[in-house]
């Protein structure tokens, strides 16, 4: 197995493909300037896995190289196969990086590099993903009673919900407002440059849903489409809105919205029952299951004895060591 530079495996990319490897999220970040590059394992005419790497330049450091949840398997490899594959992407990123970071999903319930001599950085995180098979009667059965409950009460709260595609525009009402929340809330996310340059860029992907009363906007939501798969992005919300339950209702319309485009699943981003139990609820309450993401290793120079010393400790019972 050998890992090779290539253009973008659009036509292997099929089914549930995660944002952070899909072409659409490519073009997103290269409009901001990133580098993007992606590589494939085995022939380039039937790639075996494909990975978009993200490149930049630290200053004195040198250059970086960051696979988020990838790669993505074209083939039915046994978890040896890919976790060997996994090893030998690194060492082809090795060649003309000097910090290679991966954050691979797992692989048959397990984490790929767990044991190799890779330095954690980051412990696994959790995803809310929500199945949109069946039909709209389905769906809703699937809803956790006091959700649907909400739901129904918004539904019979005069609200108007629209949905309509995001302008190329940073200054668009929801991501303003997003800002100022996050700001407020002091939460980090991506800024609303990414979300104008994914429209510009996949156009008819990324979508607003909007509720009113009257002319009065109270709550919004946007979620990004990459394949058979969207994404929800940002949202926010009002005390009004709050009180009628109007985040119920734009998820409930998002959710017949894609499914009716063809989506089969979204990702309702990470959740936390310990610090954010209410948006966590918030989440599941749509019959979403949690979903362990990988964790996040890097190569570096010096991590490799670091990472060979932390599975020693490891090994010897000081595991609470390594977390101050």
């Amino acid at each position: 197995m050998e890992w090779h530079d290539s253009p973008c495996p659009d036509q292997h990319l099929t089914g549930t493909v995660p944002m952070q490897q899909h072409p659409a999220y490519a073009l997103a970040c290269a409009a901001l300037g990133r580098r993007t590059r992606w590589v494939t394992l085995g022939a380039p005419h039937a790639p075996l896995a494909s990975a978009l790497v993200l490149s930049r330049r630290w200053p004195v450091f040198g250059r970086a190289a960051l696979v988020s949840r990838g790669p993505v398997w074209h083939s039915n490899l046994s978890s040896q196969d890919r976790r060997t594959a996994l090893l030998l992407l690194l060492e082809h990123l090795r060649k003309d990086h000097s910090f290679v970071i991966m954050t691979p999903d797992p692989v048959a319930g397990g984490d790929p590099l767990e044991g190799t001599d890779l330095l954690p950085m980051v412990t696994p995180m959790t995803l809310a993903r929500l199945c949109l098979s069946g039909t709209p009667a389905d769906r809703r059965a699937s809803l956790h009673g006091k959700w649907r409950n909400r739901l129904v009460r918004a539904e019979a709260g005069g609200l108007d919900v629209t949905a309509s595609p995001l302008p190329a525009d940073t200054t668009h009402w929801l991501l303003q407002e997003e800002a100022a929340q996050s700001r407020e809330r002091r939460y980090r996310r991506l800024p609303p440059s990414f979300a104008a340059a994914w429209a510009a860029a996949s156009p008819g992907t990324a979508t607003v849903f909007t509720a009113k009363i009257g002319t009065d906007r109270i709550a919004g939501m946007l979620f990004l489409r990459h394949g058979s798969c969207a994404s929800y992005h940002v949202g926010w919300s009002n005390d009004t809105a709050r009180a009628k339950n109007a985040h119920n209702l734009l998820m409930w319309h998002a959710m017949e919205y894609h499914a009716r485009q063809g989506v089969t699943s979204m990702d309702l981003d990470l959740i936390d029952t310990q610090s954010q139990p209410g948006l966590a609820r918030f989440k599941l309450g749509t019959g979403a299951k949690p979903v362990q993401l990988g964790a996040t290793r890097i190569s570096a120079p010096g991590t490799r004895l670091m990472g060979t010393l932390s599975m020693g400790l490891e090994d010897r019972g000081f595991r609470h060591l390594l977390r101050h």
